[in-house]
């Protein structure tokens, strides 16, 4: 081993000691990457801007959901069918069988529900946290990949792919209330609380829909690059910045517009997963093909660096947590 591997090695050593030991004592915003070729979640500090830590899960890790009150990380792995449960507080990770191929992920704490895309049984699972049982199953479109749930109106919006709709479920009596086309392979749906619309990525027909949460209507199409993948919104400019895989690019869509008004190019090979972190003025996008994660900067839209990963990494969901 050269000199410079040493050190690089010694290097994340110490950072993982220090993650294990002194972590409480220390603020961090950390970002959680699943990656599906190495099978790992990686630990990113974005305070120091380093890798800290690399985290086994199950085949091909996909979709991320992070309870903030719980300090849980849910991560689905759709080739071992099942989903990584990780504790913040005491480090304890566990698996729970969650049915065909799982995909989309997301939790209700009040309930302890579980949500589940399942791709290729085309339903969702419900899944209780406490027994770690599946005790309903919805029946939805084909193809159920991303989904978000609206904690404050219980209610879940599944983006079925093959199906070119989105469902809308009542999660208090677990039923689909209505389907809304949208257009061509929906596959990411996206919300804050704070916000009353919902943003769905349509891979094939490369535009994003705008959908309304009160009343379920269709308020836009909008154009963005070739095969959307992830949006999230910039609560401080009213943007939300779309990633477009095959286009290497990230649309930029003012809301004060509701237009796309710009498109940042060559930003990296096949971004993903796409979060802000506004203590550190950060963009920070998933780049599968490059096997890395880069930092923009929130103001000017400049790279600030690139950190390597473990491989494959894809972070399908909200991945920043303050710790």
């Amino acid at each position: 081993m050269d000199l410079k591997k040493l050190l690089k090695k010694i290097k994340f050593i110490l950072y993982s000691l220090i993650f294990f030991c002194f972590s409480p004592l220390i603020p961090k915003e950390l970002a959680f990457i699943t990656n599906q070729e190495s099978n790992k979640l990686d630990v990113i500090d974005l305070t120091i801007q380093e890798k800290i830590k690399e985290i086994k899960l199950g085949k091909k890790p996909a979709a991320i959901f992070i309870d903030s009150g719980s300090r849980k990380i849910f991560v689905s792995n759709p080739d071992s069918n099942n989903i990584s449960v990780l504790d913040l507080y005491d480090e304890s990770h566990f698996f729970i069988e969650a049915g065909n191929s799982p995909l989309g992920i997301s939790f209700d704490s009040s309930k302890n529900n579980i949500f589940v895309s399942n791709w290729y049984d085309d339903v969702i699972s419900v899944i209780d946290f406490v027994t770690k049982k599946k005790k309903h199953e919805i029946k939805v479109g084909q193809s159920p990949a991303g989904i978000y749930f609206d904690k404050k109106n219980q209610k879940l919006y599944v983006a079925n792919r093959e199906s070119n709709n989105v469902s809308l479920i009542d999660t208090e009596n677990f039923e689909v209330l209505k389907s809304l086309n949208v257009e061509n392979s929906p596959f990411g749906v996206y919300s804050e609380d704070y916000l009353d619309y919902i943003v769905v990525t349509n891979v094939q027909s490369s535009s994003v829909s705008i959908i309304e949460k009160k009343g379920f209507n269709l308020l836009k199409n909008i154009k963005v690059g070739k095969w959307p993948y992830s949006a999230v919104h910039d609560k401080k400019n009213n943007n939300l910045y779309i990633t477009n895989q095959r286009d290497d690019s990230i649309s930029i869509i003012n809301m004060d517009k509701i237009e796309n008004v710009k498109t940042l190019v060559d930003v990296c090979e096949y971004p993903e997963g796409i979060d802000i972190s506004y203590t550190q003025n950060l963009i920070v996008v998933a780049c599968w093909f490059e096997d890395n994660i880069i930092l923009i900067n929130l103001n000017d839209f400049s790279v600030k660096k690139k950190i390597e990963t473990s491989g494959g990494p894809r972070a399908f969901g909200r991945f920043i947590i303050k710790k």
